[in-house]
């Protein structure tokens, strides 16, 4: 796997989660099939839960564990992550025990890391979310706004109610996310961009799209799935890393228009 600018992902972590859901399953529906789970070289690495509206509430992998909320007009309002919290030791024997465990993560042997809330508008837009921590009281949350389509074109992210960065979104006809550009404001008020990522895609369904509920752009609110990824990074860098990162993916799709398979390892199920 190609490495991502360290540095950045750290700093911005919490925000750009995304939103990353009733044990009772839906039918098949020959138009909108529903994911429940990512196999990676034959051996589960992701399990998805919906209730009866087809929400997704629970999220679930080995190494954490989601629980989603919803209001009565089907909008999240609040997405609840846990994980094990060895994850996050320095000492190299805890976390190798934690990245070698075999059971996955639940709620009852987990820590509840973070929790992000969500606002919305009187037309449905989301408008905001907001990080919350129980370890710690740093205020982080994000604000968004809109383009002319209704589609997220800025989202503007804070720290300590001081503007720490932005995300600027741009968009093809059919409304997938075609490029990501991520701004760094400085602790003096200067804007330097950071990353730009590019995207190209098929014209077959994405899975992930119903488990966005119109949450902040990228793979849960694309319409197709992504064959082409290239990730620039704007600022000087170590020789060991690469300026510009090259993705791309090829699917084998069901008769419904679904992939199936991602990169001939990765599996994709639906109920």
């Amino acid at each position: 796997m190609k490495l991502k600018i360290i540095s950045i992902c750290l700093l911005f972590i919490s925000v750009f989660i995304s939103c990353e859901k009733n044990p009772e399953v839906l039918s098949v529906n020959p138009e909108k099939q529903l994911l429940s789970k990512v196999l990676i070289a034959d051996k589960l690495y992701a399990e998805y839960l919906y209730n009866n509206e087809s929400l997704v509430i629970e999220e679930k992998s080995k190494f954490d564990f989601v629980e989603n909320n919803y209001n009565v007009k089907k909008q999240l309002v609040s997405s609840d992550y846990y994980w094990d919290k060895a994850m996050l030791s320095s000492d190299p024997s805890v976390l190798d025990a934690a990245l070698t465990r075999s059971e996955w993560v639940n709620p009852d042997d987990a820590v509840k890391g973070l929790t992000i809330q969500y606002e919305y508008n009187a037309q449905d837009q989301l408008t905001k979310t907001t990080v919350s921590r129980p370890s710690i009281s740093y205020s982080e949350f994000s604000e968004f706004s809109y383009d002319a389509n209704g589609r997220v074109s800025r989202q503007t992210i804070y720290g300590e109610n001081k503007i720490t960065g932005y995300n600027d979104y741009l968009y093809d006809e059919k409304s997938n996310l075609v490029k990501q550009m991520l701004y760094y404001v400085t602790s003096t008020g200067e804007t330097e961009l950071s990353t730009i990522t590019q995207y190209e895609f098929d014209n077959k369904q994405n899975p992930f799209k119903l488990l966005s509920n119109g949450t902040k752009p990228g793979i849960n609110t694309n319409e197709n799935n992504i064959i082409k990824e290239i990730y620039t990074i704007q600022f000087p860098i170590g020789q060991d890393m690469e300026q510009v990162q090259l993705t791309q993916n090829t699917y084998e799709y069901n008769t419904y228009g679904y992939p199936v398979k991602k990169n001939g390892t990765i599996k994709y199920a639906y109920n």
